[in-house]
C-alpha cells in the first residue's frame, strides 16, 4: 500500500453514525477491533443506525482531517460518502481501509445476512 508522508488512519465504531457521541462509541481502533466493536454494538442494540467509521489525519489535507467519517453504514461499505470527498476518495489510506472492510464483510454479517443497523 502506499502511503503518505506523515498520514495516518484510525477506525471507530459507533451506536449511532448521525451522532457519533450519542450511544457507544468505540475510537482509535485499529479496522479488526473496530470490525469487533460494532459487533458487540450490534448484539446489543441496533435502534441508532451503528456503523464503522474512519478518521484520516493527513498534514497535507487539513481541511478533511480529524473528522469521523463513515466507511460501513446502512449494511453496505459507504462508498457514496467516500466518494464525496475527493480527499477521501483519492486517498492511498482510504482505498485500502474500503479493500480491507470489504474483507471483513463476512464476519459482519449476521446469520447470513446483512446487519442494516435498524432491523432485528
Amino acid at each position: 500500500m502506499e502511503k503518505k508522508q506523515g498520514a495516518e488512519i484510525s477506525f471507530y465504531a459507533a451506536e449511532c453514525m448521525e451522532f457519533a457521541g450519542h450511544g457507544e462509541l468505540y475510537e482509535n481502533l485499529s479496522l479488526t477491533e473496530a470490525v469487533d466493536a460494532y459487533k458487540k454494538i450490534c448484539k446489543r442494540s441496533l435502534n441508532c443506525g451503528p456503523g464503522i467509521g474512519f478518521i484520516l489525519k493527513d498534514p497535507e489535507t487539513p481541511a478533511y482531517s480529524d473528522i469521523r467519517w463513515p466507511l460501513y453504514q446502512w449494511g453496505q461499505i459507504a462508498l457514496d460518502e467516500i466518494q464525496l470527498i475527493p480527499a477521501y476518495r483519492e486517498h492511498p489510506l482510504v482505498k485500502e481501509a474500503v479493500r480491507e472492510i470489504g474483507l471483513h464483510l463476512p464476519k459482519i454479517m449476521r446469520n447470513g445476512k446483512k446487519n442494516r443497523g435498524m432491523e432485528r
